[in-house]
């Protein structure tokens, strides 16, 4: 699946127009609409990441024609990356969540 057709299928599913889309992003909408319909083929690194931000995807995913679906590992890593951008207080709280729930099992 293309870069495009992965960003028109993550806006839907949001329920974002290409203005909400762009003005969250910081391009205009015509760029994410030239995105997504493939006039557009170079978007900038920064770009993606905060594409793959928004969407809570990896920039791998959104660029990596092969990958069709979001994988259990994408969702993995963009958790990682939330969970580094909290503060340690939180990070150790989150730890100890997860260490609760794992001895439920």
């Amino acid at each position: 699946m293309s870069l495009g057709a992965k960003l028109n299928e993550l806006r839907m599913r949001k329920g974002e127009s290409l203005q909400q889309t762009a003005d969250i992003v910081g391009v205009t909408k015509t760029h994410i609409w030239e995105l997504e319909k493939g006039k557009s083929s170079n978007p900038s690194a920064d770009l993606l990441r905060k594409l793959a931000d928004h969407f809570k995807v990896t920039v791998d995913y959104l660029i990596d024609p092969s990958r069709e679906g979001i994988t259990a590992d994408d969702e993995a890593m963009v958790f990682y990356r939330d969970l580094k951008s909290l503060d340690p207080r939180d990070q150790e709280t989150l730890k100890q969540m997860m260490e609760v729930l794992k001895g439920k099992k």
